[in-house]
């Protein structure tokens, strides 16, 4: 044998061996490319959805971050106008309760002296100027009072104007009326009295100016 092969078919069949090997070459060829190509195509789209999944999220980040500044600049303005309430609050308020001033009141009342009625007109507060200061008008923040009461004489009031004016945070203490007043029945005569005073704000809070005798139990004036 010589290792030489020798072909002894007929042509035709030969031919029809021959195609049908190139058809199942390509055959082959083929699906190996489909394969390739499905592998490719899911590639693609597991690519694909990562990518919009991605853009899902970056889109959510995106839709807080929106949200988070449009939060943030309401709470600013929210802070911004409790800002300009506070400080025009803190303009037309005063630093001190009535309790207080009463107090102050009773400590300079003098024994014989009962008081009736307090009045207290803040109007002044809301009417002081805006850049007052720049124009040479008062800003000062004072708060008109007046009391009204009855005491056994009129010393007994002047008495209670003197020690009113000796208060740091009263101006203007005059009286404003006084009159015979009958006491109900009690058949006697006292002096009715109204009194006006203007409050410094700007001053000390009017914490009554007395102390109590531990051992008496009395305010020491």
């Amino acid at each position: 044998m010589t290792g030489r092969f020798m072909d002894l078919r007929p042509l035709d069949v030969r031919h029809r061996v021959r195609d049908a090997t190139e058809r199942s070459r390509i055959a082959r060829l083929a699906v190996v490319a489909g394969g390739l190509l499905s592998i490719a195509w899911g590639s693609g789209a597991w690519r694909l959805s990562v990518a919009r999944a991605d853009h899902q999220h970056a889109t959510s980040r995106a839709e807080n971050v929106v949200g988070m500044e449009a939060e943030l600049a309401e709470i600013r303005g929210d802070l911004k106008r409790s800002g300009r309430e506070l400080a025009a609050w803190r303009t037309v308020t005063m630093p001190f309760g009535t309790g207080e001033l009463i107090d102050a009141i009773v400590v300079d009342l003098p024994d014989s002296a009962t008081l009736e009625r307090l009045v207290l007109d803040a109007g002044s507060l809301i009417a002081i100027p805006a850049g007052g200061a720049r124009r040479g008008e008062s800003t000062s923040r004072r708060v008109e009072g007046e009391i009204e009461g009855f005491a056994a004489s009129d010393e007994a009031v002047a008495a209670l104007v003197d020690a009113l004016r000796s208060r740091p945070f009263m101006d203007g203490v005059r009286v404003v009326t006084t009159r015979h007043r009958e006491l109900a029945g009690e058949g006697e005569v006292a002096r009715e009295f109204r009194v006006a005073f203007a409050i410094d704000l700007e001053s000390a809070s009017p914490a009554p100016i007395a102390a109590v005798d531990s051992a008496s139990g009395e305010i020491a004036r």
